[in-house]
């Protein structure tokens, strides 16, 4: 036992005190016993007022002992119980008489016997508990809650260590910091001879005629011959005879069905010893659909090459053709599950195309993946158009920062033959020039800008310099007439002259030209633009251009290379090329994606590898940003748009900005998730679907639900029956419903509502027999809770007692007591005063003293006695002396004592 103080610095009031009581013993030595006594009462006063403040506790040890039993009634332990019984009874006729028994059972649930107490009167197990599942866990916590908190704890488990349910290590912490003394007591639950259909695997979803194999896993004890039979909706499909071996034994069943809908299928194994036959019988769903085929469109053969790769991965057939192929309407793409464009542009899709796959995806159900490169998004004009409408990021984008200032020289192509006109009946410099004159009008007035007008010779049309007016620029271009033959060199040449002397780090020279000019000595323009930091983006009109040369000066100086066939085409060339120099939409750079949200697509990745550019878009309200760049710019942004799903990937995947992408090993990976969500009539994947075995069957949803949002479960029971039931809302992110519980094959069917969309998801769940019969029971998990909390495993009732429980204190507060203790001196010395009864004070002190001679030591009596008769004397001499005095001297004399 012992003191502690809550408030110790209060007690620094004591030194305060000691000077008082210095003082006062100085001042009132030569008073009366009776006025002294007083004073003595206020300073034990003031001194347990202090006390009382410091708050003292009394700490004293509990030799107060419960031990509770916790028995284990699951349906796998439950051949036990005359064990368990003998061992509870020896047990507690060992106890010593002071010590608090009780007994727990549990299975699922836990429930108690009788609660603790010094006179246990145990002889059956009575109480019923739900047998399935065993949760040591759930009656860890249970127990703990029988247990006074000033009592020594000892908790000892009797089970066989199934954890079929729960994870009794989870409480290892609550049972150290309650100081619980843990024993475990094993018991043996495995048969001699039992036959176990561990699990039938098929499948959740084939194709139609597609061949899958059934995997039947059966374990068993013992070497013996049994009839494997599989069913298929309740018809015998497969009936042999088989050996099973000591272990583990797989049989593998072909099968292939050849209509779409949902079969169910059984498997059971009859031997004729099983000493157990609960677990003789295994469940199965599957899903039959017809196969999956994709359209893919492209325009370069290089953009596709990897997509075609995903989809080998993704086991789909597909149809790949290139944009102008694209010219059908709706009732060709009903026999697709999804389309994929692949950096196309707009302006090379066919205008029936594109409302038929907005229809297609809209309200038929169908899938649409958009995968970017140069000639996507804004860069592909989709702005406006009805591909910007399905997608779920729009072209136009917020600038962070201020456009970036470009330098720019048009060198123009005017030689004779770009009077031709060819198929479109304007020659081609009047398209040249008027392609010329968009650019410039998308160009700001700090730009700086020049252009250059060659054919065998060269001049400038428009002096290089910033913009005044953009009039003065187009009419000179508009000036420039058709010449006679082709130099390229010299105007190049004079057009890097102008920018390299510019401290400008934007500086662009766009040459068009329609024919052939010099064979060789490009070099020396293009490594001197290179040197400069200028790009040269070419631009080749017809066909008797000379592509290796141009396509190489633009590629050596990180330019641009167009091949136009059609010089209807020039303008969007020229448009395009002013949005990338203005470096508003392609970013280029290294960035690792960053994770906004996760659904089914992309949960389960914990890192990404790094991408190299991307063209810029934002984010629709509605839409769902998987991944963004570093500036939070959608990388992979989904949405659902009416009955159909849209994806738009902002990078490419040629290999350009994705390469590390491509060499990444779970590339196949992760397209194939965003491949299988896009597929026509496919689960909607926004949310997690779970089923929890108890009682009955908890299933559950959990994602970001609107707060409008209303659930509504069907449920299409193993017997065939329906059940539509209202979904409870259990949290913000969750939705819970129960099920009636019975063995064999869910079909559940997901109904989420709202006000602007709803969505229906299906899935499959399989209940089969408890765990409880299971053979293959990881009894690690346990073991892992013994070693954690530190718990003894024993096997004799007298080892319950052994070893030294965590001794207990308990703490008692006195500060209240204390103050009822003030308060009583308090009204005693209010008493003494206000009454004057210091000389009954004075005659019970002797009176103490009379006593004390008795009974006290003959070597103390005399100093006392010759005390106590000072003490007697002085008393007479006062009352002497106060009968001499007059009477007023001695009202005053009371009024002063009254005071004090």
């Amino acid at each position: 036992m012992r003191i502690e103080f809550e408030r110790p610095f209060v007690l620094l009031a004591a030194a305060v005190l000691f000077i008082f009581i210095w003082l006062v013993s100085r001042k009132f030595s030569k008073e009366s016993l009776g006025k002294r006594f007083v004073v003595w009462m206020r300073i034990v006063l003031i001194t347990l007022i202090i006390l009382a403040l410091s708050m003292p506790k009394l700490t004293i040890s509990s030799d107060k002992v419960t031990t509770i039993y916790l028995v284990d009634m699951s349906e796998s332990n439950r051949k036990n119980t005359e064990k368990m019984k003998d061992f509870i009874q020896k047990s507690i006729k060992l106890k010593k008489s002071n010590e608090l028994q009780s007994v727990v059972v549990f299975g699922q649930d836990a429930n108690i016997e009788f609660t603790p107490t010094k006179y246990p009167n145990f002889s059956e197990f009575g109480t019923a508990v739900d047998s399935t599942q065993t949760n040591i866990e759930n009656a860890i916590k249970y127990a703990v809650n029988l247990f006074d908190d000033d009592s020594q704890k000892r908790l000892v488990i009797l089970t066989d260590g199934k954890e079929t349910a729960g994870e009794a290590k989870n409480e290892v912490e609550l049972l150290k910091n309650k100081g619980i003394d843990v024993k475990v007591v094993l018991f043996k639950s495995e048969k001699e001879k039992d036959v176990q259909f561990s699990s039938l695997k098929i499948p959740q979803k084939v194709f139609e005629n597609q061949a899958f194999s059934i995997f039947a896993n059966i374990n068993s004890t013992f070497s013996t011959k049994a009839l494997l039979k599989i069913f298929r909706d309740n018809d015998l499909i497969f009936s042999q005879q088989v050996t099973l071996e000591k272990g583990e034994n797989r049989f593998v069943i072909k099968d292939k069905l050849n209509r779409e809908g949902v079969f169910r299928y059984q498997g059971t194994v009859e031997v004729f010893d099983d000493l157990e036959d609960s677990n003789n019988v295994s469940y199965a769903i599957c899903q039959v659909r017809k196969p999956q085929k994709v359209l893919v469109v492209y325009e370069d053969v290089d953009d596709v090459k990897n997509v075609k790769s995903l989809l080998d991965s993704y086991s789909a057939d597909y149809d790949a053709i290139k944009s102008y192929q694209a010219n059908f309407g709706l009732e060709n793409l009903l026999g697709y599950s999804f389309v994929i464009l692949c950096n196309v542009s707009k302006e090379k899709l066919d205008d029936k195309f594109l409302s038929a796959v907005e229809k297609y995806v809209k309200d038929l159900g169908g899938g649409l993946l958009v995968i970017g490169g140069s000639n996507s998004y804004a860069l592909g004009n989709y702005s406006n158009s009805v591909l910007e409408k399905m997608l779920p990021v729009k072209m136009e984008i917020k600038n962070k920062e201020k456009d970036k200032n470009i330098e720019v020289v048009l060198v123009l192509d005017h030689s004779g033959s770009m009077a031709d006109t060819e198929e479109t009946g304007i020659p081609k410099l009047e398209i040249a020039k008027s392609a010329s004159a968009k650019m410039i009008e998308h160009l700001e007035s700090s730009d700086k800008v020049g252009v250059i007008a060659f054919d065998h010779n060269y001049y400038w049309a428009y002096k290089f310099g910033r913009i005044n007016k953009k009039e003065d620029v187009i009419e000179s271009i508009s000036s420039i007439e058709v010449g006679g033959g082709t130099a390229i060199i010299p105007p190049l040449n004079e057009a890097v002259k102008t920018l390299k002397m510019s401290k400008a780090k934007n500086k662009l020279i766009v040459l068009l030209t329609d024919g052939m000019g010099e064979p060789s000595g490009y070099e020396i323009p293009a490594n001197e633009a290179k040197r400069n930091n200028i790009k040269i983006t070419t631009i080749g009109v017809g066909k008797s251009v000379n592509v290796p040369i141009l396509s190489w000066i633009a590629s050596f100086t990180s330019g641009r290379f167009y091949l136009v066939s059609d010089p209807n085409e020039l303008v969007d060339v020229f448009l395009k090329e002013t949005k990338i120099i203005k470096g508003k939409y392609i970013k280029e750079k290294k960035f690792v994606p960053k994770v906004v949200e996760t659904n089914a697509i992309n949960s389960g990745f914990s890192s990404y590898p790094p991408l190299y550019g991307y063209i810029a878009t934002t984010k629709k309200d509605l839409a769902t940003s998987l991944l963004v760049s570093d500036e939070d710019e959608p990388i992979l942004t989904v949405w659902l748009y009416g009955l159909g799903k849209v994806a738009a990937w902002c990078s490419d995947l040629s290999g350009q900005w994705s390469r590390d992408w491509i060499l990444w090993d779970k590339f196949s990976q992760f397209w194939v998730r965003l491949l299988k969500w896009l597929e026509k009539g496919a689960d909607d994947s926004s949310f997690d679907f779970n089923v929890k075995r108890e009682k009955d069957l908890v299933v559950s949803l959990a994602g970001k639900f609107g707060a409008d949002t209303i659930a509504t479960l069907k449920c299409i029971y193993p017997n065939g029956k329906e059940k539509t039931i209202a979904m409870r809302r259990t949290a913000p992110d969750r939705f819970e419903s129960k099920v009636d519980f019975m063995l064999g094959s869910y079909v559940f069917v997901v109904m989420l509502s709202s006000k602007d969309k709803s969505k229906v998801s299906t899935f499959f769940y399989s209940a089969n027999y408890s765990d409880e019969f299971r053979l293959d029971i990881d009894k690690s998990r346990f073991e892992q809770f013994i070693y954690l909390s530190g718990a003894r495993v024993i096997k004799n009732p007298s080892e319950v007692y052994e070893g030294r429980l965590k001794n207990i204190e308990s703490k008692r507060d006195v500060s209240s007591l204390l103050i009822i203790l003030c308060i009583v001196l308090f009204l005693l010395e209010v008493s003494i005063r206000r009454f004057g009864l210091y000389h009954q004070v004075e005659k019970y002190f002797l009176t103490i003293f009379l006593s004390f001679k008795k009974i006290a030591k003959p070597y103390l009596i005399k100093s006392v006695w010759d005390k106590v008769s000072s003490y007697k004397k002085k008393s007479t001499h006062i009352k002497e002396s106060k009968k001499a005095e007059p009477a007023s001297d001695n009202t005053l004399d009371i009024k002063k004592l009254r005071r004090f």
